[in-house]
């Protein structure tokens, strides 16, 4: 009997971890070949560490399945090493599954050029959110948050707010220190000017957009192409209002360059006009970058 009880009890934890997984698949890269004469198991250490602590962490109160992990990438390319300072640029990417299909989409693709932290080897990863202790932790938990807030927003109408606060706190916190990145005004392409895009009320439309997009648009269309297609046609004006209220806005740009790929293959079998309308929106939007959407026209 007692070795009948053991068996329940392990089926039950391994059902438990099945069924409660942590909400981040994170995958960590680090590239050092601009590094010389360096130590290279310490990026190693680091890569593993970094990994740990945003995979082992709960960063919400939603239950995920191990199929609805959100993917999650760090390229961290260092290219200056001081002791135990260091410098380079992070890039994160976040995919988003379309529903009933295995197709993933481009939720986040941003790089970071101004990354500056301080790393210990063997060093414990602790974190506290209402706390700025680390630069790397607290620019990776912002990252974070980000993309969870993009997440949920791409489920259900401004169902990520929460997170922008999260990532917003964090930011708010980060500009009592000297590291770069977190103030206002320093650039209007930095973590501040991010997260402040996200909940500006000028741009709250883009997050209407980026649900419908998902949702009513990519997600649809594995029932009907033209529909979702047609449903993610419909919100492209708006997106030319956006830009003409906040020019230049990062989070606008990002979600068009995010998007720019899916977006040609999607409109190849369009109209005439839905093809230009297209072409209008990210000529405004986007318009250091009109030759990659030159195809469009031919």
């Amino acid at each position: 009997m007692k070795g009948f009880l053991k068996i329940v009890l392990l089926c039950a934890l391994l059902m438990t971890g099945t069924a409660y997984a942590q909400e981040i698949k994170c995958h960590v890269q680090m590239k050092t070949d601009q590094l010389e004469g360096t130590n290279k198991d310490i990026y190693n250490e680091l890569s593993n560490d970094l990994t740990e602590f945003v995979n082992s962490r709960k960063w919400t109160d939603a239950t995920f399945t191990e199929e609805e992990r959100i993917e999650l990438t760090f390229v961290f390319t260092l290219n200056s090493a001081s002791g135990e300072s260091y410098s380079g640029t992070l890039q994160v990417i976040a995919n988003r599954p379309v529903f009933n299909s295995g197709y993933s989409t481009t939720l986040f693709n941003y790089m970071d050029q101004n990354l500056k932290f301080n790393y210990t080897q063997y060093q414990r990863f602790e974190f506290d959110e209402n706390l700025y202790e680390s630069n790397l932790l607290s620019t990776v938990a912002f990252y974070v948050n980000i993309v969870l807030g993009l997440e949920f927003d791409s489920f259900s109408r401004y169902g990520g707010t929460k997170y922008f606060e999260k990532a917003e706190l964090i930011c708010a916190l980060a500009q009592t220190s000297d590291d770069s990145g977190w103030k206002a005004f320093d650039s209007d392409r930095n973590r501040y000017a991010i997260v402040s895009n996200y909940l500006d009320d000028r741009l709250k439309k883009l997050r209407d957009i980026n649900y419908e997009y998902h949702r009513f648009g990519l997600d649809e269309m594995v029932n009907s192409t033209e529909k979702g297609r047609t449903n993610i046609y419909n919100n492209l004006s708006y997106l030319k209002e956006m830009n003409r209220a906040v020019p230049y806005s990062i989070a606008l740009q990002l979600f068009v360059e995010n998007k720019m790929t899916e977006l040609l293959d999607m409109f190849k079998p369009a109209t005439s006009k839905e093809k230009k309308d297209l072409y209008d929106v990210m000529q405004a939007v986007l318009p250091t970058q009109s030759n990659k959407f030159q195809e469009l026209l031919n």
